[in-house]
């Protein structure tokens, strides 16, 4: 694997973004019990659409284990996932700006 990030590379990152993208619409927010606690399990909520409950829930297993709410390791896990729907095409745009300066 080479070092630089090609520009076809870039393209993939862009379109399974925009495919995650349109089957779970943005905003995504992360909801923690490790927070402060939601009487359930850690979930990413999905769009601003308050009729509709679009949720995501993530499963860890590592070896024979299952991490489960309230875990900060799976919190942390779920927190990344939500911030991926911003931070992915954010940091796609700032590589085409730095390769066009």
């Amino acid at each position: 694997m080479s070092d630089a990030l090609g520009e076809a590379e870039l393209a993939e990152i862009e379109q399974r973004a925009a495919l995650a993208f349109a089957a779970a619409p943005t905003p995504w927010a992360s909801f923690l019990e490790t927070g402060g606690g939601l009487g359930g399990e850690s979930f990413i909520r999905l769009g601003s659409d308050p009729v509709h409950d679009d949720e995501l829930y993530v499963r860890l297993y590592r070896a024979s284990q299952q991490i489960v709410s309230p875990d900060v390791r799976l919190d942390a896990v779920i927190d990344f996932v939500a911030h991926a729907a911003e931070d992915i095409p954010r940091l796609i745009a700032e590589v085409r700006r730095l390769r066009t300066s």
